[in-house]
């Protein structure tokens, strides 16, 4: 049977590793979008990596890509530095724009980008593809419809790296570091949570550290958050941390197991009954933020309910505020 479902031409900017594992779910996962074109300051790199998913435009420049008016949704995959003048050059050009985590480097950037969006009525969203997860979503609509109170959030994302100048996790210049690489991530679970729970948070103790010192970017970062809700939020770029993620409250204890970054299995303990959301993937996990950028721009929307501006907003500052206060404000400055 012919496939009728409507399709976005999506458009891939900075052809990485990361870039390839978003081409695969967009090739074979996803139901909304279409591999249009590929960019890259290279030409033959372009065409290299068009051929591999059979996309049949390649091109030797972002400027290229971003005048080609068949393209309407970019994902921006470059290091996380590169992401402003990306963003600025296909907003300008009227495309919708996925820009992978973190965003920007500081939270000025993305008030601006935000406004250039607005401007020229095209949607901007961070790429979070952990909320989008179908077990995390259920994991969220029983929070709120069994009215659950949580009281404590504790998730670590850290994986242990010999200190290499030529890896970008270890490079000033490229806004390395455990903050901007991974800590964005345990940031957005937390805040997505007290924003699903309607909890304003409170303002988190930071404290950083730097294995490597000749590497001038914070090797370890841990957030720990009072209040309503209470948290530790852990990363790291040179030791392997706890995979699983636990949420708790009065009467209910929740594990995301595995990789929470990427959850499939959840274990609920609520009020002395066990269950367990269980939501294998057959793809990578992209595939579902994919679909559901793309189906927001097929629907003409501009903002979505699951990846919230807000929490890029709070991630941002939060992110900012406390490289400045640890000492590393130099990886907070983009590349203009």
């Amino acid at each position: 049977m012919r496939d009728t479902q409507p399709k976005v031409k999506w458009g891939i900017a900075g052809l990485g590793n990361i870039a390839n594992r978003f081409a695969t779910a967009l090739t074979e996962h996803c139901r909304h979008g279409e591999l249009y074109a590929v960019a890259a300051r290279d030409q033959s790199r372009a065409a290299q990596f068009a051929k591999k998913y059979g996309c049949v435009n390649a091109h030797g420049s972002y400027e290229e890509m971003a005048s080609n008016p068949n393209v309407e949704a970019v994902y921006i995959a470059t290091v996380h530095p590169y992401h402003l003048p990306l963003t600025k050059l296909f907003l300008t050009h009227n495309k919708h724009v996925l820009v992978e985590k973190p965003a920007f480097t500081n939270i000025g950037d993305w008030i601006a980008m935000k406004a250039l969006a607005k401007k020229n009525n095209v949607m901007l969203l961070e790429a979070m593809k952990t909320v989008v997860f179908p077990a995390y979503r259920e994991l969220k609509s029983f929070l709120v419809n069994n009215n659950i109170q949580i009281d404590f959030i504790e998730a670590s994302f850290g994986n242990e790296h010999d200190p290499d100048p030529e890896l970008f996790i270890f490079n000033p210049e490229l806004a390395g570091g455990a903050t901007l690489d991974v800590g964005v991530y345990g940031l957005w679970f937390f805040y997505d949570l007290c924003h699903t729970l309607d909890v304003t948070p409170s303002a988190p103790q930071t404290h950083m550290s730097c294995l490597h010192e000749s590497s001038r970017v914070d090797t370890d970062a841990d957030f720990t958050f009072s209040g309503d809700i209470s948290g530790k939020i852990s990363a790291s770029i040179v030791e392997n941390l706890p995979r699983s993620a636990h949420i708790r409250g009065p009467g209910i204890n929740i594990t995301i197991k595995e990789k929470w970054w990427n959850p499939e299995c959840i274990e609920i303990e609520h009020l002395g009954k066990k269950s367990t959301i269980n939501r294998r993937v057959n793809g990578n996990g992209f595939e579902f933020e994919i679909d559901h950028f793309s189906e927001l721009v097929i629907q003409g929307k501009t903002e979505s309910s699951i990846l919230k501006s807000e929490i890029t907003y709070q991630v941002l500052d939060t992110m900012e505020k406390a490289l400045f206060e640890s000492g590393y404000q130099h990886l907070t400055q983009p590349r203009r």
